[in-house]
């Protein structure tokens, strides 16, 4: 008898470790997403006129390759319906700065700013979201 709660709580320990390493590699990968089109979004705005530099397009792309990177680890962890939607919109980005379209960058940043913060809600621990 004894045997048998030694191994409920020693896996329930070790589920409870996971679902904490899961939820802060998720919300690390999230948070960095959102600081770097924040800041990304700041730089846009120092030259509205002339955002298709190759400073700003090669910094598209980037943060586009970086998420890129990462996905291979959230496609195990998360939906992704959720991850193809960021995906497309970093394209989109890219693509807006490419063709010198500041009110179309700007917004589709401002969008998937908010679209990732909210999704990133999903994933933290809370009683919400165990229960």
């Amino acid at each position: 008898m004894v045997k048998k709660w030694i191994v409920m709580i020693s896996l329930t320990l070790i589920l409870i470790v996971g679902c904490y390493f899961e939820s802060k590699y998720i919300n690390n990968s999230f948070g960095r997403l959102i600081n770097t089109l924040e800041t990304f979004q700041i730089e846009l705005t120092e030259n509205k006129e002339k955002i298709d530099t190759e400073e700003n397009i090669a910094k598209a792309y980037s943060i586009h390759n970086d998420w890129h990177a990462k996905l291979g680890g959230l496609k195990c962890l998360i939906w992704h319906t959720g991850l193809k939607d960021i995906e497309v919109s970093l394209a989109k980005i890219s693509t807006y700065v490419s063709e010198n379209d500041y009110t179309e960058s700007y917004a589709e940043i401002a969008s998937l700013i908010d679209y990732v913060a909210h999704y990133l809600d999903d994933f933290k621990i809370s009683a919400e979201n165990i229960l």
